[in-house]
């Protein structure tokens, strides 16, 4: 095998994708079915939408080539094609630089934009400076919560799946697409603009901005994780536990590992990765509660705050430009959050109704199991429903060589100058070869929550092994999703492979103060579960201070 049936081309005019921040939303292959109905028709069809609506591009730029060149998928990996954020940086005024670290994070092996004449567009620069304008002001946006309004209906109104036929599931199913489509274009709208408060506040107090932007507050994202920690405080086997964790599912039932994949096993799909958690939090000090160490967080960025407004006495202009780009960066931290979940409940609708068809074909033997009817493409499904004996070999077979590709480890960065490596000339994950640490190591990432925190490593690579981390454990994580989010909790300090300003981890940690470094390369590869380390969230610097 040497590439994959998703595999798309590369764009030659917006050359370099990365899968800085595409890691944490698909760090593992995209299924068949993910990528050629909810990813193509239906989020990369927004997001080409969202950049047009926040002026970053023309739609005629956005089509020019005969694809859609702002993802791309190679060897079954999601990419985020980062030629085009770092051209809103250009025409924005933000610079490539400022884009990269909000989004990308800051990699010695990161491709050097190679500037073109057309990367400058007067016409949409005057339009994105009323757009910034917009990002500085606006203290609603009612789109946004309509969108979330209406995902939230659509869980709310499901039918019983069990009673509808598969032609009618299969209608569900596509009836997903443009509420898809619809958030995600909301959420391009929030996330291009993250990175233009935070820029800001860096051209007047570069070294406190980590901390002005924490506690942002109204975090969709980390509201599971305060659920959670409810219920832990409730005691097993009670009723009031039973009927919140019911609750809890309705609510955040979309959130789960992977969860922007059909495939994925989310909390709704296996309760168990929930019950787990809220175990994993019992044994926590109530000193630790998500909104005590809100409240830390807040009063921390408001001692920051005073000690810019210090630095900053005199001069009312940059004072008030402060407190603009203050405001403004809580705001679209925020909504960024809310963008992504209203994205994910959609996508979830989606899954649920595609695997009710497959669980109905596996109890009749025409699929190994129900999630295998994610082995499908978009323009199988019908014929899969009228007839699915002759898809059984062929869906076996392609799982197979699905299941191969999670074995590989993809480039972090794709050129479209450059041939993307075969399937079988990427390397094992396996055999990747790391620098040993030893005790007084030190490991440079990128800031993301600030404070310095010690303690003992815990390395896991996966969310679902919530019981292996204990009060006061250090998590070091390949990437985070909302799945984790509830690990964050017990946690006195996160330590994560990849991420940047504005990625997840980040965010979620300044809500909770917890001292977070991010783009930490190999952290997981190199630190020993077991070690202890040191954390320090202001600089990004992680030091190992013994072995186990």
């Amino acid at each position: 095998m040497t590439k994959w049936l998703i595999d798309q081309a590369v764009s030659r005019r917006y050359p370099v994708y990365t899968r800085a921040n595409a890691d944490d939303v698909m760090p593992d292959p995209m299924s068949p079915l993910c990528a050629t109905l909810t990813w193509t028709q239906g989020v990369m069809e927004g997001w080409r939408e969202g950049y047009v609506a926040n002026c970053a591009q023309t739609i005629e730029e956005l089509t020019s080539e005969g694809l859609n060149p702002v993802a791309g998928i190679f060897n079954g990996y999601y990419y985020n094609n980062a030629s085009l954020p770092r051209i809103f940086g250009i025409r924005s005024g933000a610079g490539v630089a400022a884009i990269d670290a909000a989004f990308f994070g800051t990699r010695p092996d990161t491709p050097p934009h190679v500037g073109r004449p057309d990367d400058v567009s007067e016409e949409l620069s005057q339009k994105i400076v009323a757009q910034v304008g917009w990002v500085l002001s606006a203290t609603s946006f009612p789109e946004l919560e309509e969108t979330k309004r209406t995902t939230i209906a659509l869980r709310d109104a499901r039918p019983d799946l069990a009673t509808l036929s598969d032609t009618d599931l299969v209608e569900r199913v596509r009836s997903m697409t443009p509420h898809i489509s619809r958030a995600f274009k909301e959420h391009v709208l929030t996330t291009s603009n993250t990175a233009i408060p935070p820029g800001i506040l860096a051209s007047l107090v570069p070294d406190l901005v980590v901390r002005l932007v924490g506690g942002a507050g109204d975090v969709d994202s980390a509201a599971p994780g305060a659920a959670m920690w409810e219920l832990s405080r409730l005691a097993p086997g009670s009723t009031a536990l039973e009927e919140g964790l019911v609750d809890l599912l309705r609510q955040y039932g979309s959130r789960g590992p992977n969860e922007w994949d059909v495939w994925s096993q989310v909390w709704e799909v296996k309760p168990a990765l929930v019950e787990g958690m809220i175990e994993a939090m019992r044994p926590v000090d109530a000193t630790a509660a998500p909104l005590l160490r809100y409240a830390a967080a807040v009063e921390d960025r408001e001692a920051a705050t005073a000690e810019a407004v210090a630095r900053l006495a005199g001069n009312e202009e940059a004072l008030a430009t402060l407190h603009t780009a203050q405001a403004a960066a809580l705001r679209f931290l925020s909504w960024r959050e809310r963008s992504k979940a209203k994205c994910v409940r959609a996508m979830h609708e989606e899954r649920m109704a595609i695997l009710e068809v497959g669980a109905r074909h596996a109890a009749a033997g025409q699929l190994g199991e129900a999630r295998q009817v994610a082995m499908l493409t978009a323009d199988e499904i019908d014929a899969f429903v009228a007839d699915p004996a002759p898809f059984r070999d062929v869906l076996d077979a392609r799982e197979v060589l699905w299941r191969h590709l999670w074995t590989r480890e993809p480039p972090y960065f794709v050129e479209g100058d450059k041939p993307i490596p075969e399937i079988e000339d990427l390397p094992s994950a396996a055999d990747v070869v790391v620098e040993a640490v030893v005790a007084g190591t030190v490991l440079k990432g990128d800031p993301g929550c600030a404070g310095v925190a010690r303690g003992r490593a815990r390395v896991m690579l996966t969310s679902d092994t919530a019981a292996d981390l204990e009060p006061g454990d250090i998590l070091v994580a390949p990437n985070t999703d909302p799945s984790w989010t509830p690990l964050f909790i017990p946690a006195a300090g996160v330590v994560v492979d990849v991420g940047a300003m504005n990625s997840h981890a980040v965010i979620v940690s300044r809500e909770l103060g917890i001292p977070c470094a991010v783009s930490v390369r190999d952290a997981t590869r190199r630190i020993p579960d077991g070690a202890m380390i040191e954390v320090n969230g202001g600089t990004g610097v992680v030091t190992v201070l013994s072995l186990p």
